[in-house]
């Protein structure tokens, strides 16, 4: 996505560029995010992609090493859980509990 410019300030050129050319953004938001189209930057995209990432099942840790962060509490910040996930996640465990029984 946005390489973090304190883990390697050369890979944040992409970041640099848009921050730069504002209509590079509002271009690339129009045509691929039209329903961000006024309100998303850089920094947004990082939270999405985060959150994106999570909820498709990446390590947080993983996400923390992707967005060059020291802290996992940042990457924590970073990464809103859907509401849904407890849910989710107490019935994944129940299948597998009753796999156990079942198999």
């Amino acid at each position: 996505m946005f390489p973090s410019e304190r883990r390697d300030p050369g890979r944040a050129l992409q970041a640099r560029e848009y921050q730069r050319d504002p209509g590079a953004m509002a271009e690339a938001v129009q045509r691929h995010l039209p329903r961000w189209a006024g309100r998303a930057t850089p920094h947004a995209l990082r939270h999405f992609a985060a959150s994106d990432l999570y909820a498709q099942g990446m390590n947080v840790v993983a996400i923390q090493e992707l967005l060059g962060h020291r802290w996992i509490n940042t990457t924590m910040i970073y990464v809103h859980v859907n509401k849904t996930h407890i849910e989710d996640a107490w019935t994944s465990a129940g299948q597998r509990v009753a796999s156990r029984f079942t198999g």
